[in-house]
This record gives C-alpha cells, structure tokens and sequence, in this order.
C-alpha cells in the first residue's frame, strides 16, 4: 500500500507497484582536460578553452531551464590557485557551462584555470 499523505514522494506505477521519480537527474565527475570521468549515461562534456566548460545533458534529463546546478571542484591546499571559485553560466534545457578560477587577485577578473569539478542536476 502506498500512503496518501500529499508530500510523499512515492505514486501508483502504470503496473500497480510503487515508483518514485528522484528530483537527481544528473550528475557527474568532469576532469580538466574536460572529458568525463563519470557521469550519468548521455552527459557529455568539452573543455571550451582555459577553465571554461561545456555541460550537455541528455535529451529530456530536465524539464526546463530552471533546474538546480549544484557545482563543486577539489580545494588546493593553499597552493598556487589557493583561492578557487566555480560558477556556472548559460544555463540551456540541453546543458550549461562552468566557469573555474582564481579569487584571490584583487579588483581585477578571475584568474581563471583548469580544474577537475562535480555537478549534481536536480529538477522537481
């Protein structure tokens, strides 16, 4: 039996069994030469030039372009780009793009560099 309550995350299947659709519909480990370490199956990636990347999702993964981009990269340990920031940029229902680089330079723009980073997609 499946409860009725209306936050439950869990419906009736065509079959009559239990489904529950995740609000994760991608997720992956992109390395700074831009090509995939891992990720969820149809995600492609392209490092468009430095510490600037492209993200393409699989057709149909979300259902519009506002989805959530939950990024991350690894820290360096208060070595050379010690200051890293990751944000994302022309978010698309096909993809997006990362942006990687350096804060710590003052008043001018992001030093930016190559970095390996992670992505979680999630759509409601």
């Amino acid at each position: 039996m499946i409860a009725a309550e209306t936050n439950n995350s869990i419906t009736a299947g065509a079959n009559g069994g239990a489904f529950y659709e995740s609000p994760i519909k991608a997720f992956g480990k992109i390395a700074a030469n831009g090509s995939v370490t891992k990720a969820t199956v149809g995600v492609t990636a392209t490092r468009l030039s430095t510490g600037r990347y492209q993200v393409t999702l699989p057709s149909g993964a979300v259902s519009d372009a506002n989805y959530i981009i939950q990024l991350t990269q690894p820290g360096r340990g208060g070595a050379g780009n010690d200051d890293p920031g990751i944000s994302y940029d022309n978010q698309t229902v096909t993809g997006f793009e990362v942006i990687i680089g350096d804060n710590d330079n003052g008043a001018t723009d992001r030093s930016r560099f190559n970095s390996e980073f992670m992505f979680t997609i999630l759509d409601l």
